[in-house]
């Protein structure tokens, strides 16, 4: 055990004296401090918004520059039986059963008088031909479940009484679409019915009501084609998640091997809102289309909640809800946190979308609600209406009402959005400029503090000795039994490396033999890695093949896992006797080595991109173009899902400029081609699909996980580092070549996702090492379907394989890793 290290007591009497200078230089920071914030209210009035509400209030009327500045949120109602409501129940002529509370028996109608009022400014009247005119040529869809298209029947009738009679016109065709015309204006006002906007078994708009509740939460191709031209788009999704567990299908309805699977309900929400916005950021129209996400609309299904008794409900509540802040159990916090997180990521994607922060102030309206007073597809009969408990609608709001409101926040003047955003990036380098000075104040006292300081000579001798005492403790917690497999040098070892002979392995491909093809210089075969402070435990087939017993090994990658798998099985082969009792087999894209002494499968599975593409067939996955299904996986998952170690890769394949993404499934008539030119989105989106399989379907109690990182590659025609005829490694410290470092991080961060969810992925770090070896390409000597012709090797800048690896090679070292991980599991 290494010595405890302490300071002696000579330094007791300066250590004093130290925290007496540190005293000094706390006060002059906090002067400094002091002083800065002096400076900054003076002279910031931004900072400061009491008076810049005075500003913006006139006569207790907000200007018309408040509206940019105000919180339209943030407010109370006001009885306002003036003005209110905005149009008549009885004259609306598209007006829903469901919500004409007033026919259907309602006597108070004051919930038909509230007018939202926001803290220091004023909502704009709803002017219903200003809003067509911004309209004209133009289509306006709600995508959600029933609460919008509530929403969407207020739009109409608040619209309605400015068109002609015969001018207008409603269009439904018993599909999911609904479509209001105002003919003069050429203007569309649509609701089509998502209530989970990705594909679910409750996507029927009249026959939704199933006991089971299934969700396809990566497709939403299905649904997302009748409305994305759309100008402007306004979601929802939230009441039908509302249950503990949602079952999730990978596959389609149709198909008789799909696969469900029981997911927590927040998370399967986190999924398919990741589907959604995936969807918007490559098909949107960004320069077009405007995105709005209302909020959750809240229930009051438990009278207990605002101080009733317990087993009331909104039946026969006649007032809203007084307490400002007043938040019922009707909404869930935690389902917010995912739509304004879902939300800032599109953000940071260069795509806006509001949010319509409905929640807090329909909070208040519990006496807003149809109850009993409402038709669903027939009019309650009196026996349910003499049981308000159980079928009052304490859900949906009657029109008029709390729905025109949030019709006229959607409805805020154009304009004010960008503005507000402006504004808001002109006071942030306001306030970094007066913080620039402040910075000014607290160095000069900072520097000052320490000139003071250095007259304490002592002081800088106890600092000396902690340094050094730090250095020791380093020094020594670098020698603990936790090595960095992948910090470390290459050494020449010509006794001991290479591990085994690539002719006398029988599972050797032509690809990867090196020496069969002519190479003779086969320097590249004797290097060992050794790592600092550590030694990499020597490769023991037997041992390996112990550990494994009766267990599953699958490779699941490109051709460079396949180059791995390969190595594997040369190891593996050297360490035995001569036997009969090993074979390989191919089985669709699974080709897999068995020993049957052992009882173990050895598997590689040809999946390059991870999730589904036209590059599949392991025999011909050479297409001219590439398509890949970013929100598939399952076709390839079920193949290798029970195996026991996983060692995933993919990299390479996705480096292509233009690559094709499909929404859909392969030979569908609807299915959706889309370019995508974003490298680091497309990969991203590919490897989430990939790590919420593993989330929800791998068993975490049996299966182990890897996944390697980029093995180095040269394109063909980069002269300065061509691997044609380099005999040497790369002995430069620290050396990258062209390994793309975004990509890294993109599969660095997904595997730290996973492990916050509960799913350990071991990353093997093997670029840096690999990047060292460009002597041990193929270069020239490979088979590729066939040899290449003496006329190819005269041009090694357009043949040469730079990308594989000779066996034996840098491949076998990357197993010895793996070994190591896999017999210390």
């Amino acid at each position: 055990m290494a010595k405890k290290a302490t300071l002696s007591p000579e330094f007791s009497g300066t250590t004093m004296d130290i925290r007496c200078s540190f005293q000094s230089l706390i006060a002059l920071i906090v002067a400094a401090l002091v002083v800065g914030a002096v400076y900054l209210t003076t002279e910031c009035g931004y900072l400061v918004q009491e008076d810049d509400h005075q500003k913006l209030e006139m006569n207790g009327k907000a200007s018309s520059s408040s509206l940019e500045k105000c919180d339209l949120f943030s407010g109370k109602w006001v009885f306002d039986n003036k003005s209110y409501p905005l149009y008549k129940e009885e004259e609306c002529t598209f007006m829903s059963d469901q919500l004409s509370c007033g026919k259907f028996g309602r006597n108070d109608l004051d919930y038909q008088h509230w007018r939202w009022q926001p803290h220091h400014c004023d909502l704009p009247r709803f002017n219903a031909t200003a809003l067509l005119e911004r309209l004209r040529n133009k289509r306006l869809v709600f995508v959600g479940d029933s609460l919008n298209r509530g929403q969407w029947v207020s739009m109409v009738c608040l619209l309605d009484k400015a068109i002609p009679s015969g001018r207008k016109h409603m269009h439904n065709n018993g599909s999911a679409l609904i479509t209001f015309k105002a003919k003069d204006y050429n203007a569309r006002i649509e609701f089509y019915w998502a209530p989970l906007l990705v594909e679910s078994n409750s996507d029927d708009p009249v026959s939704h009501r199933l006991p089971d509740r299934i969700v396809r939460a990566q497709a939403i191709e299905k649904h997302a084609r009748h409305w994305t031209d759309a100008d402007i788009l306004v979601f929802n999704t939230y009441l039908w998640w509302r249950r503990p567990q949602m079952k999730v299908l990978w596959g389609s309805f149709n198909s008789s091997d799909g696969i469900y699977k029981k997911v927590d309900m927040l998370r399967s929400y986190e999924m398919a809102l990741k589907t959604w916005s995936d969807w918007l950021e490559i098909h949107v129209n960004r320069s077009k289309t405007q995105l709005f996400f209302m909020s959750m609309s809240p229930t009051h299904e438990r009278a207990e909640e605002w101080g009733k008794s317990v087993g009331g409900n909104c039946y026969n509540e006649t007032e809203m809800i007084v307490e400002e802040g007043y938040k019922g159990r009707g909404t869930d916090p935690n389902m917010m946190r995912i739509v304004e997180d879902t939300i800032d990521e599109l953000q940071k994607r260069g795509l806006n979308v509001q949010m319509i922060n409905i929640t807090q102030l329909s909070d208040y309206r519990k006496e807003g609600h149809p109850s009993i007073y409402r038709k669903q597809w027939e009019p309650l009969t009196q026996q349910q209406i003499s049981d308000p408990l159980s079928y009052a609608d304490c859900i949906h709001w009657c029109l008029p009402g709390v729905p025109d409101v949030w019709n006229e926040l959607l409805n805020r003047p154009p304009g004010n959005l960008n503005e507000d955003h402006e504004k808001m990036v002109l006071k942030t380098w306001e306030i970094l400029l007066k913080f620039h000075h402040l910075t000014g104040l607290f160095l000069v006292a900072f520097f000052a503090a320490v000139l003071y300081l250095t007259h304490d000579i002592n002081y800088w001798k106890v600092v000396k000795k902690q340094v050094t005492v730090g250095e020791e403790q380093t020094a020594q917690s670098d020698s603990s039994p936790g090595c960095d497999y992948f910090s470390g040098r290459w050494v020449y070892d010509n006794i001991s490396y290479p591990l085994y002979k690539g002719r006398e392995c029988s599972f050797m491909e032509d690809g990867f033999a090196c020496e069969k093809y002519g190479r003779k210089d086969l320097k590249y075969q004797h290097w060992r890695w050794q790592p600092r402070n550590c030694d990499l435990p020597r490769f023991n087939g037997t041992a390996l093949l112990e550990k494994i017993r009766g267990k599953k090994l699958v490779f699941v990658g490109d051709s460079l896992n396949r180059n791995q798998w390969i190595s594997m099985l040369c190891l593996i082969e050297s360490s035995l006797p001569p036997s009969t009792n090993k074979s390989l087999t191919l089985t669709g894209n699974l080709l897999y080595f068995q020993d049957t002494d052992y009882n173990t499968t050895i598997g590689f599975y040809w999946s390059p991109f991870l999730v589904e593409s036209n590059c599949d067939d392991i025999r011909q996955y050479l297409v001219g173009g590439r398509v890949v299904r970013v929100q598939a996986i399952e076709k390839h998952a079920r193949q290798w899902n029970d195996a026991d170690i996983l060692v995933f890769d993919t990299y390479v394949w996705w480096l292509q400029t233009k690559l094709t993404i499909l929404w859909g499934s392969f030979g569908s008539p609807d299915a959706i081609y889309k370019t995508v030119e974003m490298k680091m989105r497309r990969y991203e989106m590919g490897l989430s699909t990939w790590s919420e399989w593993l989330e929800m379907n791998i068993n975490r109690t049996k299966t182990k996980l890897f996944f390697m990182s980029v093995s180095p590659y040269i394109f063909r025609g980069d002269a300065s580092r061509h691997c044609y005829n380099r005999s040497e490694p790369i002995f430069e410290k620290g050396y990258w070549s062209v390994a793309n470092h975004s990509l890294m991080s993109i599969a660095e961060s997904t595997i730290k996702k996973l492990e916050r969810r509960g799913v350990k992925v071991e990353y093997l770090r093997i670029t840096q090492m690999s990047e060292q070896r460009r002597d041990a390409h193929p270069s020239i000597y490979r088979t590729f379907y066939g040899p290449i012709t003496e006329e190819n090797k005269k041009d090694p800048m357009s043949y040469s394989d730079c990308l594989h690896w000779c066996l034996p090679g840098v491949p076998d070292v990357w197993n010895e890793i793996l070994y190591a991980k896999i017999m210390n599991s």
